[in-house]
């Protein structure tokens, strides 16, 4: 089962305390070093392939609460060539860089998913212990601070969003982020900042826990693989060759980064880099009257379900607003539609020759998928034709090109699915690369502690290990994931060490 390496667990170190490096400062990472380190008689060293920042010293851009400005932060930001669907070239697909991951660089929509996300995992995908009543005291008590937006703070286009909702006949609501119940309606979300600012992990997780003796960050420091003796994990391996000895590894790389490095240390799993999924979303320019001045790039949401879907797709259909497309264009905005419950599944390899990675999203490959997005899609048209974005709006267009979004009302059904496999982004909600189950399940990669089948010493836990995507933004319930696994971790720890 993989290189094997002769290693003593604790080869280079002269004390007896356990040693638990964590591989990743993301919304994951941070939460279990944090946790972990904790308990004075753990060392923790905490590994990030990009630069450890503390909040202080944080850029401007990371720290506003417009993520169009994280953005623009090149050196926190990582750009992944991937191919979203058989019929698109390679594009980038963005990932967050340095402490604090994607958190320090989302769009700050703090989501729960539905109730149903959860029992489903339960209930048929192997997940026992992970059913709504097991994760919602666990999602109600984090410390991450949310911040429900106001009507007085909404910008141009969340304002037409949830008009034109109402004169389509949906509810309003006050907070769709935390309506686990709630399937159709339209409104404020909450978002992840406080105090004028971003509240990434980096910053309420790790800010607090930087003065404790037994947690090392290191920053600039990419896993290149496990060194695994036998079935046993003993340690990791840097890019740069240099080897770090552990008693403990828990992988928090997140959804691609974490089965590259899996499959580069021949972790013997199946699942490993398959089943992989995303949200698809399309997206609408607006060109507006007034330039927007809104505080928050997104403010608002609308959830509706499919005409064919089924019980527990419920809310499987997201409209989200953006009032602006950049820091230094007010002038435009944009709308997406998002499905949110999905079928396609890709995959990501590795060339065995080259070590060249490939990432294929598949996304809309599943002929279900294309029926629910195009129904998405035909309500985002309709709603960009409502007298609130016609009065707000000059145009809207619906590629690169500047194409009218009319052109999209006049094509067939058929039409408008060859459009959607061509045209159709991502939410950048990517995730179940290394999924978690019953250990007799053979594609799950880890069971329902988090801990990878078959081995010893090692754990994973970040979006990798979605049994299935929850309709909603990822970043909350992988913190949620990672609460949850860390007293896990630090059980088997406390249990199999000496102290």
């Amino acid at each position: 089962m993989g290189p094997q390496r002769q290693f003593t667990q604790q080869s280079t170190r002269q004390a007896k305390r356990p040693r638990v490096v964590v591989v990743g400062a993301g919304s994951a990472g941070a939460v279990i070093a944090t946790r972990l380190s904790q308990d004075s008689s753990i060392d923790v060293l905490l590994l990030e392939s990009g630069p450890d920042v503390t909040s202080a010293q944080e850029d401007v851009g990371i720290m506003s609460t417009n993520f169009v400005d994280a953005l623009d932060v090149s050196s926190r930001n990582l750009r992944i060539p991937v191919r979203r669907t058989v019929a698109q070239d390679v594009s980038e697909y963005v990932r967050g860089i340095g402490t604090g991951g994607s958190s320090s660089v989302n769009a700050m929509v703090g989501m729960w998913g539905m109730a149903s996300d959860y029992d489903r995992w339960a209930r048929d995908l192997g997940c026992d212990g992970w059913s709504w009543s097991d994760v919602a005291p666990i999602f109600a008590s984090l410390p991450i601070p949310m911040h429900t937006t106001l009507q007085s703070e909404w910008g141009n286009v969340d304002r037409a969003l949830v008009d034109a909702a109402i004169d389509m006949g949906f509810e309003r609501r006050d907070d769709m982020s935390m309506a686990p119940l709630c399937a159709r309606g339209a409104g404020s979300v909450s978002l992840t900042c406080a105090g004028g600012r971003r509240a990434s992990v980096n910053d309420v997780y790790l800010e607090p826990a930087r003065s404790r003796a037994n947690l090392e960050i290191r920053g600039n420091a990419t896993v290149d693989r496990l060194l695994v003796n036998g079935s046993h994990v003993v340690g990791v391996q840097l890019v740069n060759g240099d080897d770090v000895d552990a008693d403990v590894v828990v992988v928090c790389a997140g959804a691609i980064a974490t089965p590259q490095i899996l499959l580069r240390s021949k972790i013997q799993r199946d699942g490993i880099g398959r089943g992989v999924k995303d949200h698809p979303a399309v997206s609408f320019t607006l060109a507006l009257n007034e330039p927007s001045v809104a505080q928050f790039a997104v403010s608002a949401l609308l959830r509706s379900t499919s005409t064919t879907a089924g019980g527990d797709e419920r809310g499987n259909i997201h409209l989200l607003p953006l009032n602006h497309v950049g820091s230094h264009e007010p002038h435009f905005g944009a709308m997406f539609g998002a499905l949110m419950r999905v079928r396609s599944k890709g995959s990501i390899t590795l060339d065995d020759a080259t070590n060249a990675l490939d990432v294929e999203l598949n996304m809309l490959s599943d002929e279900r998928d294309v029926l629910a997005m195009q129904e998405a899609t035909s309500m985002l048209i309709d709603m960009v034709h409502q007298p609130a974005f016609s009065t707000m709006s000059e145009a809207v267009t619906c590629d690169d090109e500047g194409t009218p979004v009319s052109v999209l009302v006049d094509m067939s059904s058929d039409q408008l699915q060859k459009w959607l496999i061509t045209h159709v982004g991502s939410y950048s909600h990517i995730g179940c690369s290394s999924k978690m189950g019953a250990v007799t399940d053979e594609d799950a990669v880890v069971d329902t502690d988090g801990k990878i089948i078959g081995y010893d010493g090692v754990w994973v836990c970040d979006a990798s290990i979605f049994p299935d995507l929850p309709t909603g933004n990822t970043h909350l319930p992988v913190v949620m994931m990672a609460e949850r696994i860390s007293t896990r971790i630090h059980a088997a720890v406390t249990t199999n060490y000496d102290q």
